[in-house]
């Protein structure tokens, strides 16, 4: 895994800068920025926290992103970066999709102290990158999705063994509506068990729900060749007891 991890950066370093040159002589290349610049960053029902001198808080983030395109495979990485400046984020993904299905490849990578870690650190037992294989599929005809996201080998650790890895699970069901210019997402995610989501390991076992609600996007025109895309999302984790209310823009 932590081969396929480093081909992933590697394929950046060396694809990007030559894809930019050659984009519009290869018409199947598609490359895609933006930025989301979001009131709180909840993650699949888990609340990333910032620290503000001895507090926790939930704190505003701009979550930039850069993919190449083609033909079915995407390459990307997205980040994320609260206002504070102490938690910061850099995700690198592969994924290929097909007739509504899509296979995913990420390297989630979570550093407590950036200015310490080594980012190029894949050993198990001190890495702070977590490698996730991913499956999902949404329908075209009928607006359902399905995914299911297994952690395979990283910083995700058992509770009572940190030497072996945990397999965190999360499986999610989504289904969108339109009503009168919007779009109403409806989401319920769950844990088969005890593991990353929810309570972050030890003291819950079992299967749990940690992601369920709703999440309400409009596209806002501002001039003829300009529009804001905006939503809002009510965020419930029945697991862990929390609510959370989280709005978001994208540029």
């Amino acid at each position: 895994m932590r081969n396929i991890s480093i081909i992933i950066i590697l394929l950046y370093l060396l694809i990007a800068p030559f894809s930019l040159l050659t984009a519009q002589e290869k018409t199947g290349l598609k490359p895609e920025l933006g930025c989301d610049i979001v009131s709180s960053y909840i993650w699949r029902g888990s609340a990333v926290y910032s620290a503000l001198g001895d507090q926790n808080v939930l704190a505003p983030s701009f979550q930039p992103g850069f993919s190449l395109n083609y033909k079915g495979f995407e390459l990307g990485t997205w980040g994320s970066v609260d206002f504070t400046g102490t938690y910061k984020e850099l995700d690198n993904y592969l994924a290929y999709s097909f007739k509504g299905f899509t296979a995913t490849f990420t390297d989630y990578y979570w550093a407590s102290d950036w200015i310490v870690d080594n980012y190029f650190d894949y050993q198990g037992d001190s890495t702070s990158h977590y490698l996730e294989a991913c499956l999902s599929y949404k329908g075209a005809k009928i607006p359902f999705s399905i995914m299911v996201a297994t952690i395979v080998y990283g910083a995700d650790k058992k509770f009572e063994d940190p030497s072996q890895n945990n397999y965190s699970t999360y499986i999610e069901a989504g289904y969108s509506i339109p009503v009168k210019g919007f779009t109403i997402d409806l989401f319920l995610g769950m844990t088969p068990m005890d593991g990353f989501y929810g309570d972050s390991y030890g003291g819950k076992v079992g299967f749990a729900v940690v992601n369920a609600g709703v999440t309400g996007s409009k596209v806002i025109p501002i001039t003829e060749k300009f529009s804001l895309p905006v939503k809002a999302s009510v965020i419930a984790n029945p697991q862990a007891g929390k609510l959370f209310l989280v709005f978001a823009i994208t540029l």
